[in-house]
């Protein structure tokens, strides 16, 4: 008999739908929209989530985001590198609007397609951030496909 217990399933399953795109009306503002199904439901939800582009600055600022992420990219050829940094910009909003999602989903979401406004969450949100910050940077580093670049790069 084994006394290890098996991995929990997670309750909820988050995919992203689109994102991250400027919201209609207003350059200052980004989102990205996930579809989220919490097991027990019938159907999932769309749940937008808005961020404004002076967080992003502000986390990337904390994080020394840029500089890593040319760091990173100083292997991948001219002409590519780019593409590559919008990729990474790209997918540095993602992580910061499901971090988001995230701490809204533990605050009691509903069945039901909702919004987060930009204004919404922010000290929780910077605080997730930061504290994942390593793992962030690592997820981007895996997505990118990039695997010639240097392990320790922080």
């Amino acid at each position: 008999m084994s006394l290890l217990s098996p991995p929990q399933i997670p309750l909820f399953r988050i995919t992203l739908f689109y994102g991250p795109d400027a919201v209609e009306g207003t350059s200052d503002t980004i989102h990205c929209v996930f579809n989220v199904k919490k097991r027990s439901w019938k159907g999932g939800v769309q749940v937008g989530i808005a961020v404004e582009r002076s967080q992003i600055q502000q986390l990337e600022d904390m994080l020394a985001f840029q500089p890593w992420l040319e760091e990173c990219l100083r292997k991948v050829p001219d002409d590519e590198r780019e593409d590559y940094r919008k990729q990474g910009y790209d997918l540095f909003i993602q992580f910061i609007c499901f971090y988001k999602l995230e701490i809204y989903i533990r605050q009691g979401i509903k069945q039901e397609n909702t919004q987060v406004a930009s204004d919404a969450l922010i000290p929780e949100t910077d605080e997730v951030i930061q504290r994942e910050a390593e793992k962030i940077k690592q997820q981007i580093i895996v997505e990118l496909d990039v695997e010639e670049f240097d392990k320790g790069i922080e």
